[in-house]
């Protein structure tokens, strides 16, 4: 399922079907939250009674499945924009169905009608920020630098657009171009939590502790359950050797969600620093993704050796080898297990076999 900030970009698209291709159309991306036009409730009241009365205008559905989305109520509002899309086939539909499936985690489905949609000239920076992730998760950056790039122009105050550009250039390793569409994303919507945590991101890999606190902080002040900016506190808090609170910060994030292989890798060190070896050996295995990573090998192969499984030990001191052929306490470790494992057991005394009667 896709974390509830992606809401906030999502676009509330109040005159589907009747809008068309006009001007209408080109709506801004907002806040689902800060929208009050009307209780949501009433809306549903309203638009329920008027399908009612009209159960063969799709606009009405397309309207009420966008309410349901704001509502998180997704299999409904799946449920009316297909309803909808059988009426009528405005491409508004088409992208209001490709938000849905987009926040109901089933991005492969979501691509296909968000680009149907833009090939019926439904014309949105909100859609072009859609495609932009879309292509991003991909990680078919061409793509997605086009529609972030078409976003941008149609929508050069939108601070998504402006956030969505600089993920482009984060992720094909222009930071300092990332950076400053960030912060110029701030400028226009200073509570945007992910931009706050992009730039936390980029500042704790660049060492600047200053800026990487100050994005954390505000960004923990906006969203204080956000499970990443858990994870960057606890990383800036190791840097001021406060490993205890470092600790708590790595199990907040977790439990938030259990996914987060980064902060499971910390714990594993923290844990395996303080002797609970079972522990550390338990986040190891939700880090798969550092599993080459020398730290990670050298703790696994401390911790199972400290538990006397020392062929499963030496096993992983050989993969260090394997990795870094120069890597003095592997070679140490290496060598000290074979002797353990291979050293002859010593024999009962033969005098002493003899006088047992064997």
């Amino acid at each position: 399922m896709v974390s509830r900030w992606a809401f906030s970009w999502v676009v509330l698209v109040w005159m589907l079907a009747s809008c068309g291709k006009e001007e209408g159309t080109r709506e801004q991306m907002v806040d689902l939250a800060a929208v009050a036009v009307e209780d949501p409730a009433k809306q549903l009241v309203s638009l329920s009674e008027a399908i009612e009365r009209s159960k063969r205008d799709g606009s009405l559905y397309a309207r009420r499945a966008m309410v349901l989305l704001r509502q998180n109520e997704l299999d409904k509002a799946l449920s009316d924009v297909d309803e909808a899309i059988r009426l009528s086939k405005d491409p508004a539909n088409y992208f209001v169905k490709a938000q849905v499936l987009y926040l109901m985690g089933r991005r492969e489905e979501a691509l296909p009608l968000a680009l149907q949609a833009e090939r019926n000239s439904f014309e949105s920076s909100s859609l072009y920020v859609l495609l932009t992730e879309l292509y991003l998760d991909k990680r078919e950056y061409a793509k997605a630098a086009q529609f972030a790039r078409q976003a941008l122009e149609l929508s050069p105050d939108d601070p998504y657009a402006v956030y969505y550009k600089g993920r482009v250039s984060e992720v094909t390793g222009d930071t300092a171009v990332a950076i400053n569409h960030y912060h110029r994303a701030l400028e226009f919507k200073p509570d945007f939590v992910q931009t706050h945590r992009s730039l936390a991101g980029l500042y704790l890999a660049q060492l600047d502790l200053a800026q990487a606190r100050k994005h954390t902080e505000q960004g923990l002040r906006l969203s204080s359950e956000d499970p990443q900016l858990w994870h960057y506190k606890g990383m800036l808090q190791l840097q001021s050797a406060r490993k205890d609170s470092a600790l708590v910060s790595f199990e907040k994030a977790l439990a938030l969600t259990d996914t987060l292989q980064a902060a499971h890798f910390q714990l594993a060190q923290l844990r395996h620093g303080l002797g609970e070896n079972e522990l550390a050996l338990q986040h190891l295995e939700k880090a798969p993704r550092y599993s080459t990573d020398l730290k990670y090998l050298s703790v696994r192969a401390s911790s199972l050796e400290r538990q006397g499984e020392n062929l499963a030990a030496l096993r992983t001191y050989e993969r260090m080898l394997a990795i870094e052929p120069k890597h003095t306490y592997a070679r140490q470790s290496v060598a000290r297990l074979r002797y353990r494992l291979e050293r002859p057991r010593p024999q009962l005394d033969s005098m002493a076999v003899r006088q047992r009667g064997f």
